[in-house]
């Protein structure tokens, strides 16, 4: 069976950020073509503004994503991603259907339009609604399937960002006379729904694949080029006579499974310097209870909840992948991975060390995680843990059936830490019932720890929590106080809650103070690394194991806060070559970017730009003291010229020998 796999979530941004595309956009923006629908007026203003310029920009910023040493830069990868965030804001504005398309934060929101309504999803995938990718897609991809007419196209639509585009994309194929199924975890989760639902099918799909699609990919294959007997095909909803019929259940063996294949996907052209290969061990989470989680819900297809592969076929299947595609980075999918499986992984590595495989993936903060597991984890190649914390306080910890204990947390964090393992934290605040003294635990953890965690490779979040529907906490909303108003249930594709009540907990508002109060609090305690609107070693996975690999073992010099006295290095400040620069009645400038702005004088602005900063010889002298002070520098305190570069419109850049770093001038 000859397969083709298209990546159009890579290729549509890609062909958006275009220069052409660019220029058409400013233009539109810049003649006030397009009302302000998903975005305010100064940021309209400032996009006009930077169309002059990005066109010029963005081959540049894709080319350091992908370069090998460019990349690792920090403030040349910050300014490059902030640059692809500045022209995906810029075509957005200048959509006609009020589009807000961007990859941090991943967002694909249509004004006016819920994804959890039918009749809306109906609406934005019209022909007449100006889709973002509309162009692209009928200049380059539709006469390409049309003239290779394939048996089947299969559409995977995985989170909620893919909704509207792949929806829309599903429906034109459709009138092109193509045979479209979809696919993914989105609409797995709605299997029951979409049985009473045939005019989804009659717009969108003549088929969903839920769960698993490996067997039943190849069994629908057969049928149509057979009986066209869709009875046969596992796992596999249709709609026939206006009746959505739903076909067996069918679990596959993760172990007969095939070594993952990416053969046909361009490797070459994603915004990285080398592959980085998403692989699983297993299927499913072994754990399998935390309350606020739906992968229960989604992973009931078994009667195990969590099926691995044997740990020498894993190694084996990377080994091949490494030999086939040249990739040493793996980004582990698992919802978690247990010590005793990575141990076990790591014994039947053991032959292939000199291959210098890297990994990244999830895991449970639990005591098995020894110093003597976490250093034989890291000689195998494992360079980052993602681990959910959740909480800083037992009780909460307790609430959610997590079964970690968190006063053996820090243990875990210092056994990665002395093996040479990063890890993320993730944490959340406003759990159901959650009390605000345990809120603030939260935060303590944090502050506590610092000692552990205050690395550069290190990160972690704590965000407001979010009630889904299929979790235990919504199944026992009633006795805990959890609110949730009728019409917010009165959709046929419910994915989140976003309007409910916690009557016996935190206010959603006070949620939102106390992340504001925390965050301010962590930054000036995590202020070397963590300070500033942008991390400076990326967390994101695919990201992480690139950093990781390339400063094992090396000094990572780069900063989010000014060096203190005792560093007598040499380090130089510059604006952000992403940032907005204007000139405003002959001596204001105005310096702004999606994190903030700054209003200067100009011989301030001037000053700052590319001077030297000699720490213990500061000469942009406090407000207040030194003998070498002028009009301007008296303007410029420590202060201030950290929240510049926290707002990441000031970089500080450390030099050697009179250079970036990395090797670019500096």
């Amino acid at each position: 069976m000859e397969t083709e796999l298209l990546d159009l979530d890579l290729d549509g941004m890609l062909a958006v950020l275009r220069p052409d595309r660019l220029k058409e956009a400013g233009e539109r923006l810049r003649a006030g073509a397009v009302p302000p629908l998903t975005c305010g007026r100064e940021d309209l203003r400032r996009m006009a503004e930077l169309s002059e310029v990005l066109p010029e920009q963005m081959d540049d910023a894709l080319a350091v994503l992908r370069d090998r040493e460019r990349f690792y830069n920090p403030n040349a990868f910050n300014s490059a991603r902030e640059t692809v965030c500045n022209g995906l804001d810029l075509v957005s504005a200048a959509c006609r259907s009020g589009v807000r398309y961007n990859i941090a934060p991943i967002i694909y929101d249509v004004e006016g339009v819920d994804v959890q309504s039918l009749s809306d999803l109906i609406r934005a995938t019209s022909d007449d609604s100006g889709g973002l990718f509309d162009d692209y897609w009928d200049t380059d991809v539709f006469p390409r399937l049309d003239a290779r007419r394939p048996e089947l196209i299969g559409i995977t639509i995985t989170n909620r960002q893919q909704i509207v585009p792949g929806l829309r994309m599903a429906r034109k194929l459709r009138r092109r006379g193509h045979f479209v199924v979809l696919g993914g975890t989105v609409y797995t989760k709605f299997t029951e729904q979409l049985r009473r639902l045939p005019e989804f099918f009659d717009h969108f799909a003549d088929g969903i694949v839920a769960y698993e699609g490996d067997t039943a990919l190849v069994e629908l294959v057969h049928q149509l080029n057979g009986p066209r007997d869709f009875t046969k095909v596992p796992n596999y909803l249709y709609a026939r006579n206006g009746v959505v019929h739903m076909t067996r259940t069918h679990v596959e063996d993760v172990a007969a499974l095939p070594t993952p294949d990416f053969e046909g996907l361009p490797l070459q052209r994603y915004l990285t310097p080398e592959p980085v290969l998403p692989f699983f061990y297993g299927k499913g989470c072994y754990f399998n209870r935390c309350k606020f989680c739906d992968i229960p819900y989604i992973n009931n297809i078994s009667r195990k909840a969590y099926r691995v592969r044997p740990p020498e076929f894993v190694a084996e299947d990377l080994v091949r992948l490494h030999d086939r595609f040249g990739a040493r980075h793996f980004v582990f999918t698992d919802e978690a991975l247990a010590p005793r499986l990575l141990e076990r992984l790591a014994d039947a590595l053991e032959p292939h060390r000199q291959r210098e495989l890297r990994f990244v993936g999830y895991a449970r903060l639990e005591p098995g995680f020894t110093p003597e597991l976490c250093r034989k984890l890291a000689g195998m190649g494992m360079t980052k843990l993602f681990f959910g914390l959740e909480s800083g306080t037992q009780e909460t910890i307790d609430h959610m059936d997590k079964r970690i204990k968190i006063d053996r947390v820090p243990a875990v964090l210092k056994n990665c830490r002395d093996a040479g393992i990063l890890f993320h934290l993730f944490s959340i605040v406003g759990f159901p019932e959650e009390t605000e003294e345990s809120a603030w635990g939260t935060y303590r953890f944090f502050a506590q720890n610092v000692s552990v965690i205050n690395h550069p490779g290190n990160s972690f979040d704590i965000h407001p929590f979010g009630l889904e529907l299929r979790t235990r906490y919504a199944e026992e909303a009633d006795a805990l106080g959890v609110l949730v108003p009728p019409e917010a249930l009165n959709k046929e594709f419910v994915i989140g809650v976003g309007e409910w009540t916690n009557s016996r907990g935190l206010s959603r508002d006070r949620v939102e103070t106390l992340l504001s109060e925390f965050h301010l609090l962590l930054r000036n305690t995590y202020h070397t690394y963590h300070a500033s609107a942008q991390q400076l070693w990326p967390a994101f996975e695919e990201f992480a194991v690139l950093y990781a690999d390339r400063y094992r073992g090396a000094e990572f010099r780069y900063r989010t806060s000014l060096p203190p006295p005792t560093d007598r290095r040499d380090y130089r400040l510059r604006w952000n070559p992403s940032s907005l620069v204007e000139h405003w009645n002959g001596n204001t400038v105005i310096i702004s970017s999606r994190h903030g702005r700054a209003v200067l004088d100009r011989s301030t602005f001037e000053l700052l730009d590319g001077v030297d900063w000699q720490s213990g010889v500061d000469i942009l002298a406090e407000s207040g003291g030194g003998g070498h002070q002028t009009p301007v520098t008296a303007f410029l305190t420590r202060q201030r010229i950290g929240e510049l570069i926290e707002k990441s419109l000031l970089q500080l850049v450390p030099l050697q020998a009179g250079r970036d770093l990395q090797g670019d001038p500096s």
